[in-house]
């Protein structure tokens, strides 16, 4: 497999890794939100997206489970193949 395939194959992964905690709170926030929102018959919008705007700044104030060592790691690696990946054939 050409190195930019697995660079790619590489970056991918490690943005699934790095993105699917957050989205699993975020989720977590929403399900909960709606279920109150049901259970009391409140129609408020701001019900229903404050509370996924106030657990989305805590994960960013947070450090959103290391997602921000992930990439670093992520431009480590990219940084250290760049010279086999600009002598390599492009086919």
């Amino acid at each position: 497999m050409p190195l930019y395939l697995e660079l790619f194959q590489h970056a991918f992964g490690v943005a699934l890794a790095a993105i699917w905690p957050c989205v699993a709170v975020l989720l977590a926030v929403g399900l909960v939100t709606s279920i109150l929102q049901a259970v009391l018959q409140i129609e408020d919008a701001t019900f229903a997206l404050l509370p996924k705007t106030m657990a989305m700044i805590l994960l960013a104030l947070g450090g959103g489970f290391g997602a921000l060592s992930m990439f670093e790691a992520l431009a480590r690696d990219f940084i250290m193949r760049a010279p086999m990946l600009v002598h390599q054939t492009w086919y």
